[in-house]
């Protein structure tokens, strides 16, 4: 496709812009930032530049990208992304052996292109070429610099970033405070050994400034960042926003993968299928910047006692970063998958997600990395911004997901144990330690093989159905890749839990115009009332239609509504 579009071919995303290479090449160097709209604001103001779809997908830089550039600037937004990003760069230019010089570079006070155009867009073109005239050189060749780029650029950065380095004698306390706190805050996630420098570092700036009581000050101001993201004491959340320490051995992967079925059968009694797709999406939760399609996992039950809550707890101690939550907002949601990039865990959906079309909406939109973004306004000036709803989700719930998030599924069904099965009682103040060596050997093994799974294209039964294969897809690569029997397991899962979507369309259209065949056929008539047909639908307790929007029964209008689609219009 043209290269104004994230992708192209089978889904493989590209850069934004590539077809502006040219005048990339006539200007003689490139600006490098995340998103499509930062490549907008720099085309408004007659700037060179492509943008990566985002951080972590730097590996669309293709050696036919860059021919005769002999230089390019990469624009570092604050915070551990913007480091990633840079660093992925760097790596992504080594291995393509780009002969050039490499620069970075950040706007004092602003987040990106898109927010110093929107602070002063008359001064926009002078304030950005300062920062490129600023921008420091990289060298990109030396294997460690990769991990020097947090060391000796990211601590700079942040003092400017915060303010820090723009504090007087004169500063107020209240300047002084929001200057710290901004400091720390872009420092969450760091490691000790760059929070140790990055505190020398703000000391030294309160004593440029003669600030009474520098360590105090910068102290207090790391220990409240600790407090308000330190989840680790939570009862009965083990690994909860938390990424493992890889293990230090490479790991089996086909081992690995057995060992995570044989956790799901020890605590849950699981249909045929259901563990193989369980231990695949667990890894899927660590390999998601390598996937461009996530599947939800949905867990239905037909009653209480099935199991389904019993499943997200062993999730919970498995996945990466894991957020429980038993209700949640659509605003929250995506302001979550925004802040904290969580594998969502969500309980209960059936008491809340029905009555919610914006959370259906927003729930949608996070299946394919391309469209996984909502648009808010914020603040008191209303100003937009793109939030995103990528990540890994599972849902449990009594009854059916509505149709579009079904479609978005890997459908789990869920029943009571029969007499004689037995399964193991799961206890959760020990399963957090139980299973943590589970998940360093999983976060190993997505470190080992990520460059393999990002490339992989797996081949998928042609008995599922298009939006089935998206869902497997990344599923199936982990599979081929950890070998062994596993593609074949993989497979026969796949199809052992689509074969109800193999026997027919359940969406609610199709499911309508069944019941209305058998209401005409049953009575015997060539035409019935809406009235007639709404009163026989909404008293069918095994269809949607007594709770068909918000909890509400199906309307005359409703109804006319689903077959409109058909071409199908009431008549007097």
């Amino acid at each position: 496709g043209d290269g104004s579009i994230w992708m192209f071919g089978k889904g493989k995303p590209v850069a934004y812009g590539l077809d502006r290479l040219g005048a990339v090449r006539e200007a003689g160097y490139l600006i490098l930032v995340e998103g499509e709209s930062d490549c907008w604001t720099l085309w408004h103001h007659g700037f060179p530049a492509i943008g990566i779809p985002g951080a972590g997908m730097t590996k669309v830089l293709r050696v036919d990208n860059l021919e005769n550039i002999p230089r390019i600037l990469v624009c570092q937004e604050p915070g551990r992304g913007g480091e990633t990003f840079v660093a992925g760069v760097a790596k992504q230019l080594r291995n393509l052996k780009w002969k050039g010089d490499l620069f970075v570079f950040s706007l004092t006070g602003c987040k990106d292109p898109n927010e110093l155009h929107r602070v002063d867009p008359e001064r926009f073109t002078p304030t950005f070429q300062s920062a490129l005239d600023g921008a420091e050189r990289l060298e990109f060749t030396n294997p460690a610099s990769d991990a020097d780029v947090g060391a000796s650029i990211e601590i700079d950065r942040v003092v400017t970033s915060s303010g820090l380095d723009k504090l007087t004698k004169n500063s107020t306390p209240r300047q002084i405070d929001e200057s710290l706190r901004e400091f720390v805050a872009r420092l969450e996630g760091s490691d000790d050994l760059l929070r140790a420098v990055a505190r020398v570092t703000a000391i030294k700036q309160l004593q440029r400034i003669k600030s009474g009581a520098p360590a105090k000050l910068v102290d207090a101001a790391f220990k409240t960042l600790r407090e308000s993201t330190d989840h680790r004491d939570l009862p009965g959340h083990h690994g909860f926003l938390s990424d493992p320490e890889p293990h230090q051995e490479p790991v089996d992967g086909t081992k690995l993968l057995d060992d995570l079925v044989r956790t799901f059968e020890k605590f849950i009694v699981l249909v045929d299928g259901a563990a193989v797709a369980l231990a695949l999406w667990t890894i899927h939760t660590y390999a998601i910047a390598a996937s461009y399609i996530s599947p939800i996992i949905a867990l239905l039950s037909p009653e209480k006692r099935c199991g389904k809550t019993t499943v997200l707890i062993v999730l919970g101690a498995l996945v990466r970063k894991s957020l429980p939550a038993s209700n949640i907002t659509s605003a929250a949601l995506f302001r979550s998958i925004e802040h904290y990039t969580p594998t969502l865990l969500i309980d209960e959906a059936d008491s809340f997600l029905a009555k919610s079309d914006e959370l259906r909406g927003v729930l949608n939109s996070g299946h394919t990395r391309a469209n996984a973004v909502v648009i808010r306004t914020v603040g008191d000036n209303h100003e937009p911004k793109v939030f995103s709803t990528w990540g890994p989700k599972a849902i449990a719930l009594i009854g059916k997901l509505p149709s579009t998030l079904e479609d978005r599924s890997v459908v789990i069904p869920m029943r009571r144990q029969a007499p004689g099965e037995k399964a193991e009682r799961v206890r959760q103040e020990h399963l957090g330690t139980e299973l943590g060596e589970l998940r360093a050997q999983i976060a190993r093994w997505v470190a080992d093989h990520e460059d393999d799974l990002e490339g992989i294209d797996p081949d998928v039964p042609h008995e599922l159905h298009d939006r089935a294969q998206d869902n497997w897809r990344p599923l199936l690569g982990i599979a081929d890749a950890a070998g062994g029997d596993w593609p074949e397991r993989a497979r026969r899962a796949a199809l052992d839990l689509n074969r109800s979507d193999r026997e027919g369309d359940s969406t609610p259209g199709v499911q309508l115009l069944s019941d209305l065949r058998d209401l005409f056929e049953g009575r015997g008539v060539d035409r019935m009332s809406s009235e007639q047909i709404v009163a026989v639908l909404t008293k069918m307790e095994d269809r949607p239609w007594p709770e068909w929007r918000r909890g509400q029964p199906l309307t005359q209008s409703g109804l006319a509504r689903l077959l409109k689609r058909y071409d199908i219009r009431p008549r007097t």
